[in-house]
């Protein structure tokens, strides 16, 4: 319970200003999308020197991994925490020959990195841009089939 309270407020404190300025925050749409979401067996908190600095949430599927969610407290931002995991991420992608796609909210500066990382824009819709990396493969290559952007 501890690990959902946390990763719940840190998912708010990272997307609700974002989704403020585009005119989409819902609280009862969001709320219940981050429950119906939230699978206690892809999560993985972050933690240093005992404390908890953020989540993360992966899932697989037989022709991609899809980071989730990552989400880091505002104090470690911008340390290189981010650009490490995601490039572990996209080493276990490419050992198993998959493309490692992601959602990234209009507006989030995170898509800055996802670019400099080699992610292309698959898709997009008023909220969301999906991004998909893919190692050896061209930029329209990179559009692995994922229904939707959620």
């Amino acid at each position: 319970m501890a690990d959902y309270v946390f990763a719940l407020a840190s998912y708010l404190d990272s997307t609700k200003p974002l989704l403020v300025a585009l005119d989409r925050w819902d609280e009862e749409r969001i709320l219940s999308r981050f429950a119906d979401s939230f699978d206690t067996d892809q999560i993985w908190i972050l933690a240093a020197a005992g404390t908890d600095i953020g989540w993360l949430q992966v899932s697989e599927t037989p022709d991609e991994i899809h980071l989730d969610q990552l989400h880091l407290i505002q104090s470690v931002r911008n340390h290189g925490i981010g650009t490490r995991l995601i490039a572990e991420l996209q080493e276990r992608a490419n050992a198993c020959d998959k493309a490692l796609a992601l959602n990234v909210i209009r507006g989030n500066r995170a898509q800055g990195l996802y670019e400099r990382l080699g992610f292309r824009v698959a898709e997009s819709d008023e909220e969301k841009i999906r991004m998909v990396w893919q190692d050896g493969l061209d930029g329209d290559a990179r559009t692995a089939e994922r229904p939707g952007v959620v």
